[in-house]
This record gives structure tokens, C-alpha cells and sequence, in this order.
């Protein structure tokens, strides 16, 4: 670590410890000029490694001259990786927490995440209470040459409980994906089979409880049939009540799927994650047919999206009737079809709705 001012750089020691799980101090010890400049820039950068990860630092201190304070400002970035480093995807490896002390104060102050890899503050670092200079170094000198030492403690806290709880979810689904200690078997008509763990089961679905906790032909025999859902879609299903997460990326037809089968057994943290996933696929091209398909599974938010986006695609000229499947929405559906119909004559002009039940009455 180096400290850049007009004369030359000087060289800083950097110590990283560990203080507890979860907890690293990176302890500076810096020095700053004795002088009285009438305002003095100086800069501090850094780069270290925590648990293999590239870390870097950069202090900027201003100092005035100003009476009654020599006050004493900064600006701090810290970057969990460095700027050609992405730092992966995983953002529970990176801290929760960023903060700084100076020389020993009680209050430390607490970095702003700017983004996934960015901290910083603006903030009064070192006087946070606009205490004199001399307040916080270590000692004094009459020596206008000399420096003063200066510590600077960066705190860097983990979420080392959420690393924990990913851990113990991949050995609980590592018996899943392996085959492991299985006492339960899921057995399809194509003659192929999975096999799973009971008490994981009942622990994640009420229905599974319901098999495995009364007597009931699946816990004599540990041997289930599923008749009704397709053997990929039935493993995803497992995955999820072991892993909470899909081990293949959803579609519009899987996350319909997924839903029928969560919905089923009762999995209602996989029936919200597939409907947040078709919200997003409404469109133009699909809207009347996964309108149709909420309006029979009862998702009343995916209903409305729908809604409102018939509204909208009828307020920008075209024609609702005209859209693929409606004519099958008035056969097979004629509650939502009325609805639909009642939305888009809301939003039409004054005049149009006058004319619209003018005609109506002369029929």
C-alpha cells in the first residue's frame, strides 16, 4: 500500500485478520503529514486478498487549515473485485457489511453499496463529530517535517450462516441426485422410476405427509405411482423440495407444468416462483391462452396481467377478436371472455361507449 503526495510515495503496512467466523479486520497503518497545509490531498490505495479474493481499497484524505478545526475529510471505495473481475454470480460470498474506523473510535462508520461489487462513503472518515485534528492521532509533534501515525481498521462482515444452510441444502440434495439411502420409490407408466426420502418429503409437502404419516397403502409398501404428471416435470418437483431451486431453467410450458404439479402436492414456494416466471411471458401472442389456463387454476394475478394486457393491446387499436384462441375463450371460457370484453369497453372514449349501447338496445 502506498500513499501519494507531491514529494514522494510511502510505503504502508496492511494486516488482514480474522476475528471470528464472518468477521475480517484489515487494519492500515497509515501516516499523515504534521504540517499545516492550507489544503493538502492525499491518497491511499491497496489491493488484498480475502479467502482468494481480490480486494482493493482507495482512501483520498483533504486537509484544511481551518480554524477552529484542522478538519479532516475523505473519501473511501472499496471494490470486493477488481474492475476486470465480475466477482461471479454468487453474491452471498461477498460481505453484508462494509464499515471503517479511524484510530481507535467508538463509532465506526458504516460504507453505502453503490453495486455488486462497489463501497463507498463521502463522509466525514476520520472526525465524524468534527473533532480536531490532534484529537485522533496518536501523538503530537512540534517537528513540521515529521508524520503522524494514523490506523484505519476496514471491516468486512459475511453471512457465514447462509454459506452454512447452502452447504447442509447440498448434501440433503446430493442424496436426492445420488440415489442415496432412498426408502421411497416413484414408479411412471413409461416403466420408469425415482426414488426419494420420506421424511424430507413429508417435511416439504402436506400430501406426502398425509401418505407417510397415516397408514395408507404408500407407506406399507413404499411404492407410489404418478400417473398424471411427466416423469421430468415429476423429478424437477423433487429437486425443488430438496434443493428449493430447479436444476433446469423454466419455459412457459414447464413453469405451467411445474405449477399443476406443485399445486397438486401442495408446494407453494415452487407455485409462486412459477407464477413470477410467467408473468413475465405475457404477451400478445400467448395472452389468451394463459389467460384461459389462470382463470382454471385460480391464479387471480396472472388473470389480471392478462386482463391488462388486453386492455392495453385493445386501446392501441387491435382488434381483441382478432387475437389467436379467442374464439375458443368464448366457447370454453365465456365468464373470463366476458370479463375481458368489460375491460376493453371501459377504457374506450364516452362516445364510443354511447354508440356501443345505443346499438345495443335497438337489438
Amino acid at each position: 500500500m502506498s500513499a501519494i503526495d507531491k514529494n514522494k510515495p510511502r510505503e504502508v503496512a496492511v494486516i488482514v485478520k480474522r476475528r471470528r467466523p464472518g468477521l475480517f479486520c484489515i487494519t492500515f497503518h497509515l501516516e499523515v503529514p504534521n504540517k499545516k497545509y492550507e489544503e493538502t490531498l492525499f491518497r491511499y490505495s491497496t489491493e488484498f486478498k480475502i479467502e482468494n479474493q481480490m480486494c482493493e481499497l482507495d482512501i483520498s484524505f483533504i486537509f484544511t487549515n481551518t480554524i477552529p478545526y484542522n478538519i479532516y475529510k475523505g473519501d473511501v471505495d472499496f471494490c470486493w473485485a477488481s474492475d476486470g473481475d465480475k466477482g461471479g454470480e454468487d453474491d452471498e460470498s461477498k460481505p453484508i457489511k462494509v464499515s471503517i474506523v479511524m484510530n481507535e473510535e467508538e463509532e465506526g462508520l458504516m460504507l453505502e453499496k453503490y453495486d455488486r461489487n462497489h463501497w463507498g462513503s463521502y463522509e466525514y472518515i476520520a472526525c465524524p463529530a468534527k473533532k480536531c485534528f490532534t484529537d485522533i492521532t496518536s501523538w503530537e509533534t512540534s517537528n513540521p517535517n515529521e508524520w503522524n501515525p494514523l490506523t484505519c481498521h476496514l471491516l468486512l462482515e459475511f453471512e457465514t450462516a447462509v454459506k452454512r444452510k447452502n452447504n447442509a441444502l447440498k448434501q440433503i440434495t446430493e442424496l436426492y441426485v445420488q440415489q442415496i439411502h432412498c426408502d421411497v420409490q416413484f414408479n411412471f407408466e413409461d416403466d420408469q422410476h425415482i426414488s426419494g426420502h420420506s421424511l424430507i418429503l413429508v417435511s416439504r409437502s402436506p400430501v406426502f405427509a398425509a401418505m407417510f404419516q397415516h397408514e395408507m397403502k404408500e407407506k406399507k409398501t413404499g411404492q407410489i405411482s404418478i400417473p398424471d404428471i411427466h416423469p421430468d416435470i415429476f423429478k424437477q418437483l423433487l429437486h425443488y423440495i430438496y434443493s428449493v431451486q430447479l436444476s433446469v431453467p423454466l419455459t412457459e410450458i414447464t413453469a405451467q407444468q411445474l405449477f399443476e404439479a406443485a399445486d397438486k402436492y401442495d408446494i407453494n414456494d415452487l407455485k409462486d416462483e412459477c407464477i413470477d416466471f410467467l408473468l413475465d411471458c405475457v404477451r400478445v401472442d400467448n395472452v389468451i391462452n394463459l389467460m384461459a389456463w389462470a382463470h382454471i387454476h385460480s391464479v387471480d394475478e396472472l388473470t389480471e396481467e392478462t386482463l391488462k394486457l388486453i386492455k392495453f393491446t385493445s386501446l392501441h387499436g387491435k382488434e381483441i377478436s382478432q387475437l389467436k384462441d379467442w374464439g375458443n375463450l368464448k366457447k370454453n371460457y365465456p365468464e373470463v371472455c366476458l370479463e375481458a370484453t368489460r375491460r376493453i369497453i371501459d377504457q374506450m372514449s364516452p362516445s364510443f361507449k354511447s354508440n356501443t349501447t345505443v346499438n345495443s338496445n335497438r337489438q
